[in-house]
């Protein structure tokens, strides 16, 4: 009987793979169906409903996500990065400031209107991190790295394009969609429809992986032009992309062994900047910045 099901199982998941991603629901609607209408498949009832249930979970996992549930699974992440990214740092007028420049580019992008949420916290290893539903996360670390508002302006620019376009949603639904069916069905046992473990996975693949190559490039492109509408000087990114390069010790504020080339960025963006009008007298803040950032650092 097990192995029955086993088969069964591997045939409805190799199905579902060939099928491809656009026709993943209507795969697995169609193999639930030829399921209920051949019981003699599965004589067992309870084996029958964990292949139902299993077909309605993963059909679940992959549908077309709404911005409620893009900012309820950002507010669990965002939870759960405070207890391993980084406490928030406790300078409330920090905090505002940099909440206001990221606000204010958020504005230039595809979607302004999500409830954007910007947290700087403790931790000396220069990072950032842009989570599904407009959370984002600066380090003090990559803070201190910085010399200029403008910079940092083009630095969230580029966390809030990765909001913007879904990056984090497409990473996690491709990510979740392989682990339902490599292993779907020992997957059935576990109750793969549990939201803690679908936290516990989004939060692992976003935080140790990264963002693909071609995330990272439209992110820079596109920041850059955020932070340009938005009224700052937008080669704000080019400084820290060039101490990298010079140091070739991977100083990239988002560490992911994904990221491009830093000199490959420092092409793409210059590209993009001779796109711009004429940019050399938009301010870069440097005063403000040393004032709101970098004397209450320590």
């Amino acid at each position: 009987m097990m192995t029955r099901t086993r088969t069964l199982l591997t045939l409805l998941a190799l199905t579902v793979v060939l099928a491809g991603c656009e026709g993943l629901n209507e795969t697995l609607n169609s193999a639930a169906t030829f399921v209920q209408q051949n019981p003699d498949l599965i004589k067992d009832e309870q084996q029958r409903q964990k292949v139902l249930a299993g077909a309605k979970a993963v059909t679940a996992w992959t549908s077309e996500i709404t911005v409620a549930d893009e900012v309820s699974m950002g507010q669990a992440l965002a939870a759960r990065s405070f207890v391993s990214f980084g406490k928030p740092y406790p300078d409330e007028a920090l905090q505002t400031y940099v909440t206001t420049v990221g606000r204010l580019v958020a504005l230039q992008s595809e979607r302004p209107t999500l409830p954007y949420s910007f947290a700087v916290v403790q931790s000396d290893t220069p990072n950032a991190l842009a989570l599904p539903g407009g959370y984002i996360f600066v380090s003090t670390g990559l803070l201190k790295m910085l010399h200029s508002e403008s910079e940092l302006a083009c630095v969230l620019a580029h966390e809030v394009c990765h909001v913007a376009h879904k990056d984090g949603v497409d990473v996690v639904a491709r990510d979740r969609k392989v682990s339902s069916l490599v292993d779907f069905g020992t997957a059935l046992d576990k109750q793969i429809g549990q939201y803690r473990q679908f936290i516990d996975l989004a939060y692992t693949k976003l935080t140790t992986e990264g963002y693909d190559q071609r995330y990272e490039t439209i992110a820079d492109e596109a920041g850059t032009r955020y932070a340009y509408r938005a009224g700052y000087h937008p080669a704000g990114l080019l400084p820290f992309l060039e101490a990298e390069k010079a140091s070739g010790q991977g100083l990239a504020f988002e560490v992911f062994k994904t990221h491009p080339d830093p000199g490959a960025r420092i092409k793409d963006i210059k590209a993009v900047l001779a796109t711009l009008g004429d940019y050399s007298q938009m301010p870069k803040d440097a005063d403000r910045y040393q004032r709101e950032v970098l004397s209450k650092l320590h």
